[in-house]
């Protein structure tokens, strides 16, 4: 079972990183190119499926799309 304040951080990582995709404009073949992902991962990205990351995946993703 996860903490709580960890679903948190998690929750306003996803939010964040969906912003940035909206407000940039991105596309998965984008993501692919930015963060040299494979298409399954840009597109779960782009889906805001981001279970399969940590939270220091994700921050790392978002400072690099931002």
């Amino acid at each position: 079972m996860s903490n709580p304040k960890d679903e948190m951080i998690r929750a306003t990582l996803t939010e964040s990183m969906a912003r940035v995709i909206k407000r940039r404009r991105y596309d998965e073949r984008q993501v692919v190119q930015i963060l040299r992902a494979t298409p399954d991962k840009a597109k779960a990205i782009v889906s805001g499926q981001l279970d399969g990351f940590s939270t220091d995946e994700i921050r790392r993703m978002i400072d690099v799309l931002d």
